[in-house]
Order: C-alpha cells, then structure tokens, then sequence
C-alpha cells in the first residue's frame, strides 16, 4: 500500500532572538526542518537553501527506490551550494544549518538527519510505541553515549549545545545518518528545531501527540508551550501522519515537481513589508535600468556581438520575467561586480520558486518563507533555482506523464552556462598536455646531455 503524508507547520522567532534562523517544510511526501545558524546574516540563508533545495523531491515514487539516493545527494548537494555562497560573501562565512528530512517512497519512509534537529515518531493505536528516530549529533550526546556523563547530567551540560556535525561552511563531505522505516497509515511524527526541545521534555512531546490526531492542534500547543517557557531560541514544528494515498483528492497534484512551462506574468507586484524580526540585506541595484546600466558600462556598441556576455544573459533573464525583484546582499554585490552571475541578480526567483512550489499541497514556514514569499534573502533563491529546475528533470519517476519542462528561455540560460562552465576545462586539459609533452621533451634532452658529459672517447692524438 502506497502512502501520503497530512501535514502542518509551523514557526516562530521566540522571544529573544531577532530574526528566525529556523526553515521547515511540510508537503505530501517530504517534510523537512533546517536550523540555521553563522550570525547575524548567514542562519537563515543556510537553512533556507537546504529546504528550498529538497522541496522538488516532493513528488511519489522513485525509480526501483532510489528516494534515499536522492534525498542524500540532495543535502550533499544543498551543503555545496551553502559553502559556495560563503566563498562569494565574506558576511556567509561559517554558516550552517542542521537537516532532518523525510520522504516517502512506495510504502516506506526514507529518513536523513545531520545535526541536532529532532524526529519524533508515535505508532497508530492507543498503545502505539512512542521513540526519537533522530540522534543528536552534539557533544553532550557522544559523551552520554560513552558513559562518560549520565541523563541527568545531560541536562544541564554547559556544552549542550556545541553541535559535532552540521551542513555548511566547515565540511565539504558531512556525514548523515540514513534510515530506511516501514511505515502504516495512522502513526503520527513531529520534526522539530531545538528551540522546543530546550525547554519542552520528551514526556511532554509524547503527551501533546497522543493527546490528539488533530495536527494543526499539536503544532499550536508545541509552539505555545515554547513561547510560555520563554522561548530562547527560534522554534519550527512540522507535524505529520501517515495516511493511505487512496483518500488523497482525485485532483490534488501527485505528478513531479517543475517549473511552469509559460513565462511569468508581465507585471509581479512584490511586497516590500516584511517582519521587523527578518534582516533586510543592503541592496546593490534596484532597478532593470541600474542593474543594465552597470553591467553595460564601457561598451557603446548596441551590437549583441560586441556586448559582455554578463549583459547578454542579463537581458535574456529580463525578458524572461518581465521584472527584477530586490536584489541585495554582498553575494549578488559580488556577482554583478565580477560580471559572473548577473542572470542571478535579474531572474525573478522569488516569484518562480512561488509559482513551481503552488503546482503542489505544502507549506513552506521560517526562513525559507521569506525567502520564497519576498525575495528578501534574494542569495538562497537564485543560487538554487538552477539547481532545482535540474532535478525536476533528473529525477526518476514510475508515474506515466511527460517530462518536467522548462520555458526555453531558462533552458537557453541554463545550456548556456553548461557551455560556459565547460570551456575553462578544456582549456585547462589542453594546457595540462602541453606542459607535460614540454615536461617530457626537456627531461629526455636533459638526461641526453648528461650522458654524453659522463661519457669518455679515446682516440689518436
């Protein structure tokens, strides 16, 4: 029997941080929580590239069950995306996020988690068995899994928490715990950020779940109890339970994620209010004429042929969508600067990642909300709209449907960077074979001459 998640999230700043470095995700087969963390800037963006980077996995039924395959390689590569936008913002530097995922493949749940995020998972039944699927990658946890401290003492450790293994700007190959779980319909999970476990017990997780199959209800009372304790931290809860996709609407979307083939409307009205609780970045250009006017600077001729490649893509991208939402930060600073990713700074990724995420159930809450809903952390929506838009097409499907297509113009972009990305590699391989015959030619007339200096003649004299 093929399954389904029903699902609510939820998230909150809590009372003394200023901004929410939390990302969760709740969709009918993946549902995810990121907790971010790198200062004043770099917790969100972090935790918002991992969730929007997963959300296209939210589809049913992998090819011969590769989900576990590519939810793995999705958080790999959503680690590779958060340490390239570090390299490009000094301000991202030691960023990172922790991941705890789920998705559905076939009958099974396929489980990933690095961090100090929490699965929770109550059994279907009055007496079902209630357990923490998640292992908290802390160092509190390895000295209590040594024997080396006791429960209670855990408690109130003043190391509790200094994570050992997260996603970002310190590992380029981190390490995840992987679980493949049978699952039946009924049987209820929480994901959740630490802010809730810091001060609501594993007793009273496990009480609010069975004290209701109401899942709007148990993310309210988690939240709230959070926020009565204090709340020292931010806070995200995804709740779920597993239902038997037959009940699922005939007409709810169930095909594979992708982008919308027609391009987007002429006019996109973007909110510019956004909580007093999110850091709104500096911007670099606002408008299409600044952004053209920068990256034109210097060149006269109107010609396409004579034009810097940066303005080429720039003005694709600008038909393409019509309009160009805010576009701040150090990252797209150095992007529009160094001429390299300008399409980045002029794509309207905000209102496509709106527009891909709406052909599906889900809710999208933290980080990764203003994210999506705003453009106000414009780095995270255009690094991994690409990437996105690659995996909507890559990933096996058993459902008989077409292939995921894209509007051609972002095909064009995307071919085009293909070739751009290509041609510094064959350059390089061809100076690599160049030097090394040159290598090889001066060690042969090396070693010739030596032998002949070494070498003795007689003769008459």
């Amino acid at each position: 029997m093929k399954i389904a998640f029903r699902f609510e999230a939820r998230s909150d700043t809590g009372l003394k941080r200023s901004k929410n470095d939390d990302s969760g995700y709740g969709g009918r087969f993946l549902a995810v929580v990121a907790d971010g963390m790198g200062g004043h800037v770099g917790g969100d963006v972090a935790s918002a590239t991992t969730v929007l980077n997963l959300t296209p996995l939210d589809h049913p039924d992998f090819e011969d069950g590769t989900g576990s395959v590519y939810l793995a390689d999705e958080i790999q590569s959503a680690n590779l995306i958060i340490n390239e936008l570090a390299a490009n913002d000094p301000q991202l530097a030691g960023m990172g996020t922790t991941c705890t995922a789920l998705l559905i493949d076939g009958d099974c749940i396929e489980f990933a988690h690095i961090g100090d995020s929490r699965a929770y998972r109550l059994r279907s039944g009055a007496d079902g068995e209630f357990e923490q699927i998640s292992t908290d990658h802390t160092f509190v946890q390895r000295l209590l899994n040594e024997g080396r401290i006791t429960p209670q003492e855990a408690e109130n450790h003043p190391h509790k928490n200094v994570i050992m293994r997260v996603l970002g700007d310190v590992d380029a190959s981190p390490e995840l715990e992987l679980k493949t779980l049978d699952a039946v319909p009924g049987e209820r999970w929480v994901l959740s950020s630490d802010g809730l476990d810091a001060v609501v017990s594993l007793s009273e997780i496990e009480q609010v779940m069975r004290s209701t199959d109401d899942l709007s209800e148990i993310a309210d009372i988690l939240i709230a109890m959070t926020l009565e304790r204090g709340a020292p931290d931010n806070v995200t809860v995804v709740s779920l339970q597993v239902i038997d996709r037959e009940v699922l609407p005939v007409d709810e979307p169930v095909g594979p994620s992708s982008l919308p083939e027609s391009a987007l409307p002429d006019s996109i009205v973007v909110e510019q209010e956004v909580s007093t609780n999110t850091q709104k970045l500096p911007e670099a250009a606002t408008t299409v004429e600044a952004t053209e006017a920068l990256l034109s600077a210097g060149y006269d001729d109107d010609s396409d042929d004579f034009l810097p490649r940066s303005l080429r893509r720039f003005r694709r991208a600008r038909d393409f969508s019509g309009t160009l939402l805010h576009s701040g930060s150090g990252a797209v600073r150095h992007y529009i600067g160094t001429y390299d990713n300008a399409v980045d700074a002029a794509l309207t990724n905000a209102a496509i990642l709106r527009s891909e995420l709406g052909s599906r159930p889900h809710q999208l809450v933290g980080a990764a909300s203003v994210a999506t809903e705003t453009g106000m952390i414009p780095a995270v929506t255009s690094r991994t709209l690409e990437h996105r838009a690659t995996v909507a097409q890559r990933v096996p499907l058993k459902v008989e449907s077409d292939e995921a297509t894209l509007p051609d113009e972002l095909e064009e972009l995307i071919a085009e960077d293909t070739v751009e990305h290509s041609r510094p590699r064959s350059w390089s391989i061809r100076l690599f074979i160049t030097l090394l015959i040159a290598a090889i030619l001066t060690l042969a007339a090396w070693t010739g001459l030596r032998y002949v200096e070494r070498s003795y003649y007689v003769g008459e004299s």
